[in-house]
């Protein structure tokens, strides 16, 4: 089941986007997205910091929600969930499956995903190629018994928006880690770059709300080509 909030936020993000706000750069009061949504001033107050955390607005207190500049764009933003296709959206994004299958977890996957051992995972391995040049290699596991249903038509576009929208799945929160290694030859390979060359690495440990763990991904970037940005607010 979708999150009423995250939903509201959803909403409010296209009008932005869309300029329905450009002419007064704020958003309407608490009490209007109150009447507008029919909610509690507890939803809304969570939309709005979801909106706060995308970007795209900020609060002044007695003063209202303003919208930010549209300045900071196609980077990695480290406090999204929602993928590529969200966070460069200025861009053209293809994706490449390079394998697509159903595994049973190892004691090491096991562990990370708490898991079973021999539980179903659909292992994922995709190149995603932004504006024709090799951005990034993704390989993710998901618990097959959360995601019981992957194709290469899914996989080649947005697979989060396949969770959110078709699947509903509730997701929470995710533990992200960041380190640099060298590259291996095969992966220099696809994305064009010399091997021991330098690459951003980036792993993830995906929840549902619930926390339960439902995914467990590493993406491996063209450090040439992928920028990071953390959104902080000030408290």
């Amino acid at each position: 089941m979708a999150i009423k909030y995250k939903e509201i936020a959803d909403c409010l993000e296209r009008e932005i986007q869309d300029g329905k706000f450009d002419k007064l750069k704020k958003l309407p009061t608490e009490e209007e997205l109150i009447k507008q949504f029919e909610v509690s001033r507890n939803t809304i107050r969570k939309a709005i910091n979801q909106l706060v955390n995308r970007g795209y607005i900020y609060q002044v207190q007695g003063s209202g929600m303003f919208l930010r500049e549209k300045s900071v764009t196609d980077y990695i933003n480290l406090g999204s969930l929602r993928g590529l296709t969200k966070d460069l959206n200025s861009k053209i994004i293809e994706t490449k499956i390079l394998d697509l299958h159903v595994l049973e977890a190892d004691e090491v996957k096991a562990e990370q995903m708490r898991c079973e051992v021999g539980a179903k995972l659909y292992y994922i391995k995709r190149l995603r190629i932004v504006d024709k040049e090799p951005f990034s290699i993704e390989i993710s596991y998901f618990k097959k018994d959360i995601v019981p249903y992957l194709n290469e038509d899914i996989a080649s576009s947005s697979i989060y928006n396949y969770l959110i929208d078709d699947l509903k799945l509730s997701i929470g929160f995710a533990d992200k880690v960041i380190n640099c290694e060298r590259i291996d030859e095969e992966s220099a390979g696809l994305l064009h770059v010399n091997p021991l060359d330098p690459a951003l690495i980036i792993e993830n440990t995906v929840c549902l709300t619930n926390g339960i763990i439902f995914e467990l991904s590493e993406s491996i970037f063209h450090y040439q080509k992928a920028k990071i940005l953390n959104r902080i607010n000030f408290k």
